[in-house]
């Protein structure tokens, strides 16, 4: 018995199931970049996943002369290598890959709104536009390029390729190499082509499988692995009632403009932003309100959830600002970190009652801090605008 995949065209009024015939791209006098490339290009739909290409044969790496196929950045703002190859993979595809990973993981965002006004023949700003777009950031793109993964696509893969997918992969604890087989079919009768995608590594169903089997531990919250939780899970829908019921008593001025999409992280620990899209200094990943939600034993063995409300700043936020914040006043128990402010609630429930308690702390929260980081932005501002009138 096969277990390779099938195509078959039906035809419902005669009740017949024609089988395709696969056939080689070479064959056909398809070749990788004149055709395989231009389909993923117009339509990376086919790679199975959200895609926004920037970069189309792309060389302009210093000390070689070497060309990646295609350059695209995902939706969580991680850019993608995509490496392609026409009926086999070869031996070293995924080296060639990760040498063109290792060339982009420092370069800055400028360059990246670069390469897509080139690639799309647009101006700058509407191709940052589309960047922050495509990603659901703020308008400095702070997550773009935090991260680079591989899409690797060919009809055949080498066993030496797939065996260093797997290997990266569970090393690395994320879906660094992606592998997609690419199979043409033809249809002996009207000589139309067809093209089955199919995502081979990370291999389909065991992630679902291994969540099932987490979810029970969760006590049913949806958390799963990976930086991609399901958007409609229980942590994410609770998360986005306790900011739903905490802006609706917030002032105009001061109810947060951008949430997160979901309650990323994994089983035991997840997280949902707040801040201010395009307002200095807030951005979801540099200053932003957070909802924690971490799981632990109690005495009992039972499986209990322990929320967090508070404000996480990164490294680029200046001395001054963590100093002033790590001194506010007027919220009952909270906790301080070099970079996290933060109240803590012991054992919550996701019911009705949790929700609103996280809600009045969450709306008290945004009422003592933002009008002191704008206080502080705008001082900041007026000193600057000072000295360079002295100067």
């Amino acid at each position: 018995m096969s277990n390779e995949p099938k195509l078959f065209k039906v035809n419902p009024d005669k009740k017949k199931a024609i089988d395709m015939e696969e056939v080689n791209f070479a064959e056909l006098g398809l070749k990788e970049r004149r055709d395989i490339q231009e389909w993923i290009a117009a339509n990376p739909k086919i790679l199975g996943q959200k895609l926004l290409i920037i970069a189309k044969e792309f060389s302009g790496f210093e000390q070689t002369r070497e060309r990646l196929d295609l350059l695209a950045v995902d939706t969580d703002g991680q850019l993608v290598i995509i490496e392609l190859k026409r009926d086999d993979s070869g031996d070293d595809t995924h080296w060639q890959a990760i040498k063109y990973a290792s060339y982009i993981h420092g370069i800055g965002t400028s360059n990246f709104v670069d390469m897509l006004a080139q690639y799309q023949d647009i101006e700058e700003d509407e191709a940052r536009q589309l960047l922050v777009e495509h990603t659901d950031s703020d308008d400095d793109l702070d997550r773009l390029n935090e991260n680079q993964r591989i899409i690797l696509a060919s009809h055949r893969f080498a066993p030496s390729v797939t065996s260093a997918a797997l290997w990266l992969n569970e090393q690395a604890g994320r879906d660094i190499v992606t592998c997609v087989q690419l199979t043409p079919y033809k249809d002996s009768e009207s000589g139309e082509l067809y093209l089955l995608a199919n995502v081979i590594i990370p291999v389909p169903g065991a992630e679902s499988y291994f969540v099932g089997l987490r979810k029970r531990s969760s006590e049913s919250t949806g958390a799963q692995r990976g930086p991609n939780p399901n958007k409609a899970d229980l942590v994410t829908v609770f998360c986005e009632k306790v900011s739903s019921g905490a802006f609706g008593s917030l002032s105009d001025e001061l109810r947060p403009t951008k949430t997160s999409r979901w309650a990323g992280g994994n089983p035991d620990f997840r997280y949902y932003h707040m801040w201010y899209a395009g307002e200095d200094p807030w951005g979801n990943w540099k200053l932003s309100y957070r909802i924690d939600l971490k799981s632990e034993r109690n005495d009992q063995e039972e499986l209990v959830w322990n929320a967090s409300i508070g404000l996480g700043y990164n490294r680029s936020i200046v001395e001054e600002l963590k100093s002033q914040l790590q001194e506010i006043s007027g919220i009952d128990n909270l906790e301080k970190e070099e970079n996290y402010l933060w109240v803590t609630i012991n054992q919550i429930k996701f019911d009705d009652s949790s929700c609103n308690s996280l809600a009045q702390i969450l709306s008290h929260f945004i009422q003592v801090v933002t009008p002191k980081v704008r206080e502080f932005v705008n001082e900041k501002s007026k000193n600057n605008s000072e000295e360079s009138t002295t100067r």
